[in-house]
C-alpha cells in the first residue's frame, strides 16, 4: 500500500501552534512519518509528534503568515469565550 502525505522525511517545515495562549513558531526537519489509519503524524529532530495542521513548508512564507494569523485568531476567540 502506498500512502501519500503532504510532507516527507527530509522536508524542512515551519511548525506553528498555540502554547499557553501564545503562538509558538519553530522550524524543523521531518525525520519520521507515521500513519495510524486516520491521521498522519510527523516527528522532527526534537522527537515530538507534530500534527499536519500545525505545519507549513519552509519556503511558503504566505502560508506561514496565514497559519500564524489563524492560530492567533483561535486564541482570541477562546479568550472571548472565557469572558
Amino acid at each position: 500500500m502506498k500512502i501519500e502525505t503532504k510532507f516527507n522525511v527530509g522536508d524542512r517545515v515551519w511548525v506553528v501552534y498555540e502554547y499557553q495562549k501564545e503562538v509558538s513558531v519553530y522550524d524543523t526537519v521531518i525525520e519520521e512519518v507515521c500513519y495510524n489509519g486516520t491521521e498522519t503524524y510527523y516527528f522532527g529532530k526534537e522527537g515530538v509528534d507534530i500534527y499536519e495542521k500545525w505545519m507549513v513548508a519552509y519556503d511558503d512564507k504566505n502560508g506561514l503568515t496565514e497559519l500564524i494569523e489563524k492560530t492567533m485568531n483561535e486564541i482570541h476567540n477562546k479568550e472571548k469565550e472565557d469572558k
